[in-house]
């Protein structure tokens, strides 16, 4: 047998088994392409630290954990992905690319707020009613955001509230008018969350993460119940 021919010999035989082969990484990449994909925006990063305790504890280190924890409790079931993994500076509209890039179907942002009681907030784009004295959508800046999934924004702002407010005792639902420049060019349902206020938090760090597990577990659960609905 000439080398010429040998050589394609073993090319075909290495196709042949890579083609037919299980558990290779071709496999690995259909399955995980059968999961829903989850982005996830932890507010803040960098310089832009977000709302602060008396104590030093900033939104951007609390949303980041929370958002971290929240990955656990979805990963199983979800292909969930982090718009930053680290304290770092990240614009919105990086924010909604990597959303959009990924062909994600859901977009969900965490902040928090500072009110005095442990309350939720929740943000979807809803585009004000023409007579109600408000622009209309075509003159501010929400001229780039698709409107095919503001029902389906609304639907998982639903479910969020549904799970909340069997949990808390106090719940706020805000259906915000535009601009809410985070969600700005969204091509999927993406909402925007303040499930608990900064002013609340201990100072120690033991307790912040019992707190922050809790929310993790209930915007986990939010979310199982907004895909079930769907």
């Amino acid at each position: 047998m000439s080398r010429k021919l040998a050589k394609e010999t073993v090319l075909v035989f290495i196709i042949t088994v890579l083609m037919i082969m299980p558990g290779t990484v071709f496999s690995q990449s259909m399955i995980q392409t059968t999961q829903r994909i989850i982005v996830i925006d932890p507010g803040h990063g960098g310089p832009y630290s977000g709302l602060a305790t008396s104590g030093g504890v900033q939104e951007k280190t609390i949303a980041l954990k929370l958002a971290q924890k929240t990955i656990q409790k979805l990963e199983a079931r979800y292909n969930v992905i982090l718009t930053r993994t680290k304290d770092m500076d990240i614009s919105p509209q990086e924010r909604m690319f990597i959303a959009n890039k990924n062909s994600a179907d859901f977009f969900l942002s965490i902040h928090l707020h500072n009110s005095k009681e442990p309350s939720s907030f929740f943000y979807y784009f809803n585009p004000p009613e023409p007579d109600n004295g408000e622009p209309p959508v075509v003159e501010n800046t929400w001229k780039s955001q698709p409107l095919f999934h503001q029902p389906e924004s609304k639907q998982a702002i639903n479910s969020f509230l549904s799970i909340f407010s069997a949990h808390k005792k106090t719940n706020h639902f805000f259906s915000k008018g535009a601009p809410i420049i985070l969600l700005e060019g969204a091509t999927m349902p993406a909402i925007l969350i303040e499930p608990l206020s900064i002013s609340i938090l201990p100072h120690n760090p033991d307790e912040i993460n019992i707190i922050l597990d809790e929310y993790a577990v209930l915007i986990a659960k939010s979310i199982d119940l907004y895909f079930e609905k769907k």
